[in-house]
């Protein structure tokens, strides 16, 4: 019965954890002392196993060996081959999202923002502010041109009325707490407006399932409404997916903190992790860290061989990002080959390694794993066999969103700006293209990036100096 118990509890608990919790389900098994899992005497070892099963509601039912032919059947027979099929049925339409590409190379960018991602049509913004409590409020005093002298949260909504014009309702530029205006450094300023509905969806679903900080602090980048923190913690919480995919166990602590940059690329941290196999046989991912921006891609593998990481490193992060001064790894095979050596010696690359058994010595990398991990089992059920796929947009959009230890995105910090998002076309924030100066725009740049520098090397110190004393 032991073995038997160990398959129910690593199925349930691990392998099809985000399909069964909260689902109803039944076991059949041949193995009939399973069947009184709940009135027989377990042991120190299946009780724990037993209290990891509690949160799942679940039947045990016996099914004898000759009538359960169905798990014979998968374990013993295997299939010949798979039938070709085309990937695409002849007369099949594109989504309009896609057919968008297709258009005239004439058409201006932003009149193209406009057409992909569509905004509230004026009627429909008449109808939102119109069945908003606190713009019927104002409305009776902008037909009445005066100014309320009663009632402290009439106040309150007033002091947004300089921002604001009697256009009919639609063409107001600040939004009340209903809708979300769109921000900038000298406050409120009228163009694009959503609801909050469609900005948490953007930030949040579509954007890989983040949590509740990084979600917040890629909004605060972006706009603004009352109660914005309250809104985020609220729509994560109660998200479905994340709640049935995300571990609920307690926080992970933060990285240590002994590993120091002064800028990008000085520092590059690498670390293996295994996934599920891939309907292709891929399951390692060899993952790459920037220690100063905290940057991070990951490249699925056949193999963890001394001459795959040495093809990706060169491939995929020296000739595009160039060479770091110095690589921290643990002390694998992988990385501790002759040919990981020799590449070391050719371009002079300082080598440093973590002490066995010991993984928080590369923070960085096993932090990421985690969320890595977490991404991942947000995916919608079809596409968790072809993880390898979704790869790129699961990095995108964790390197786009500021992270914790340096309260910038890891994308800003290694390319010295922002990009553009699909909720920036939703809140009007994709600027026109201007000319200028190739010199007026460097000092610019270099301003902008030293100051997001020295933020984030000194917020790196404080946290690593925090998590030194505890």
């Amino acid at each position: 019965m032991k073995l038997e118990f160990l398959a129910l509890k690593l199925d349930m608990t691990e392998k099809f954890r985000e399909y069964l919790l909260g689902q109803k389900c039944t076991v059949y098994t041949d193995n009939n002392p399973l069947s009184y899992l709940s009135t027989a005497k377990l042991g120190t070892m299946e009780h724990r196993w037993a209290a990891q099963l509690a949160s799942f509601d679940f039947v045990i039912k016996y099914r004898s060996g000759r009538s359960n032919k169905n798990a014979d059947a998968l374990s013993r027979q295997y299939a010949s081959g798979t039938p070709d099929l085309d990937p695409v049925l002849p007369g099949t339409r594109l989504p309009g999202v896609l057919q968008l590409t297709q258009m005239s190379p004439r058409m201006e960018a932003s009149q193209a923002a406009q057409v992909a991602f569509p905004l509230c049509s004026s009627l429909d913004m008449l109808k939102l502010q119109q069945a908003d409590l606190i713009i019927q409020e104002l409305d009776t005093f902008w037909e009445q041109k005066c100014r309320p002298t009663t009632q402290t949260a009439v106040f309150s909504c007033f002091d947004a009325a300089p921002t604001m014009g009697p256009s009919g309702g639609a063409g107001w530029g600040a939004v009340p707490p209903g809708l979300s205006p769109r921000w900038s450094r000298g406050g409120f300023s009228s163009g694009a407006r959503c609801s909050k509905e469609q900005v948490l969806t953007e930030v949040h679903q579509k954007h890989g399932h983040q949590g509740v900080e990084r979600t917040l602090e890629l909004l605060r980048q972006r706009c603004y409404w009352p109660g914005m923190s309250v809104d985020v913690t609220d729509w994560c919480q109660k998200c479905e997916r994340c709640q049935v995919a995300k571990a609920n166990g307690p926080p992970a602590r933060s990285p240590v903190g002994h590993l120091l940059a002064s800028r990008p690329n000085e520092i590059l941290a690498m670390d293996f992790t295994v996934l599920e196999p891939t309907r292709g046989g891929l399951e390692n991912v060899l993952v790459l860290t920037d220690v100063f921006s905290e940057y991070t891609l990951a490249f699925a593998t056949r193999d963890q061989r001394a001459s795959t990481v040495a093809e990706v490193l060169v491939t995929e992060w020296f000739s595009k990002f160039g060479v770091p001064a110095r690589i921290h790894s643990d002390q694998g095979r992988s990385f501790e080959g002759t040919l990981i050596q020799q590449l070391y010696f050719l371009y002079k690359i300082e080598k440093s390694r973590t002490t066995p058994y010991h993984p928080t010595g590369n923070g960085q990398c096993e932090r990421f794993n985690r969320t890595l991990h977490d991404l991942l089992r947000t995916l919608p059920n079809s596409r968790k066999r072809d993880w390898n796929a979704c790869l790129p947009q699961l990095l995108y959009a964790y390197n786009t969103t500021p992270h914790q230890a340096t309260r910038e995105s890891p994308f800003f910090l290694m390319f010295g700006q922002e990009p553009r998002l699909p909720v920036d076309f939703l809140l009007g924030r994709v600027q026109e293209p201007t000319g200028g100066a190739v010199h007026d725009w460097i000092q610019e740049h270099q301003a902008r990036l030293q100051g997001a520098f020295d933020g984030a090397q000194r917020r790196l110190q404080v946290g690593a100096a925090r998590r030194k004393r505890n």
